[in-house]
């Protein structure tokens, strides 16, 4: 009996299956993988779309599309009476800034469409370009590729080659809605007719640009935020009379392979202090002086810890400078002393620019590379 009914309950949904609706063709969808927008003399929005083409009589394999107007979501009309064939959602890789809409307004107003259509990839990289976002867009990219498909790709290798941040539409939306942390973004630039990734864009919590780090920041900036995922490289200019060289080949380049950071954070009569001592593990990536490592390794790992804490020391000082707060220092503040943080939430970035920030890290070479 039992046998019998569930034979019926399957058939009667089988019954109730309809058959293949109306075929769907590649040719005819348009995928949009990358958003471009800045704002013309008139406050207008400029937006700039690349959508991959699969027309075999077509010579580019994508089009990239250009609207003027008041929302993003204006923009999708206008798209769809320049763009033949349907545009296929949830595709979208890179979302493009323009660093000079940023010196003017909160962008995440602009973005909030994105956020509300489920429909929408939240997981895109947003990216600010230094410089003229329609020179990105129409950049030739005959040996390289589709551009949406070139701009993630070179975003996503230098992060994980640890020289630039990585940074999705959605951590994007936590990171302007947590008062403990301000936003930082990838920064790209065009130098001589290629794309490049030219560093980390860092943002003030209310959206609008701070400053901006160059690689060996964004290097320090990844691990002071202890981002350990892959090897941290850096290069550093150590004191030449130390090691009896020249000024021109006093370079030690170095990977830190583990780093293991203990934060403390007080309060004394409302000034804050913020003591961070951390272990690092590197690798010896080059060296380019004669130094006998078995009797002055010790030496080195002295002159590199202290071109690290000098540096560090500058990337914080620089970031307090502008009152922002990349590290996600807040996270620890509000963990440790609550009541004392609601006091500072509201005006954080300033009560950092205040604080006494303390970095002592603590190098050991583990590994000197096949040569030794």
């Amino acid at each position: 009996m039992k046998k019998w009914k569930a034979s019926c309950l399957i058939w009667a949904a089988l019954l109730l299956i309809t058959g293949c609706g109306k075929a769907v063709y590649i040719e005819t969808q348009r995928f949009i993988l990358a958003h471009a927008i800045e704002l013309n003399d008139e406050k207008k929005l400029v937006m700039y779309t690349s959508s991959s083409v699969f027309s075999r009589e077509a010579k580019e394999r994508y089009k990239i599309t250009t609207t003027t107007v008041d929302t993003m979501r204006e923009s999708k009309y206008k798209l769809e009476s320049k763009i033949n064939g349907n545009i296929a959602p949830g595709k979208l890789q890179s979302i493009l800034i323009g660093k000079k809409m940023l010196q003017q307004t909160n962008v995440l107003s602009y973005l909030d469409v994105l956020f509300r259509d489920p429909k929408n990839e939240i997981n895109a990289n947003v990216i600010v370009v230094d410089g003229s976002v329609k020179e990105v867009m129409y950049m030739k990219m005959s040996d390289k590729g589709e551009l949406g498909g070139v701009i993630k790709q070179l975003v996503e290798s230098t992060y994980k080659g640890r020289i630039s941040v990585l940074t999705t539409l959605q951590k994007f939306h936590q990171q302007m809605m947590d008062s403990a942390i301000t936003p930082y973004l990838t920064e790209m630039r065009v130098e001589k007719n290629d794309l490049v990734i030219s560093g980390t864009t860092l943002l003030h919590l209310d959206g609008t640009y701070a400053t901006s780090l160059n690689h060996q920041e964004s290097s320090l900036l990844l691990l002071l935020q202890h981002n350990m995922n892959n090897p941290i490289p850096l290069t550093f200019h150590l004191p030449a009379e130390i090691f009896h060289t020249d000024e021109e080949m006093s370079y030690a380049s170095i990977n830190i392979r583990k780093a293991k950071a203990n934060f403390k954070t007080k309060f004394e009569e409302n000034h804050l202090t913020i003591d961070i001592q951390m272990k690092v593990q590197i690798e010896l990536m080059e060296r380019m002086f004669t130094l006998d490592m078995e009797k002055q390794s010790k030496l080195l790992e002295q002159a590199i810890e202290q071109e690290l804490k000098k540096q560090s020391d500058a990337l914080i000082k620089k970031a307090q400078k502008h009152q922002v707060d990349p590290f996600g220092f807040g996270i620890y503040v509000r963990s440790q002393d609550y009541k004392n943080w609601k006091k500072v939430e509201d005006h954080w970035g300033k009560a950092l620019s205040e604080a006494t920030v303390n970095f002592t890290p603590k190098v050991a070479i583990k590994s000197t590379g096949v040569s030794e």
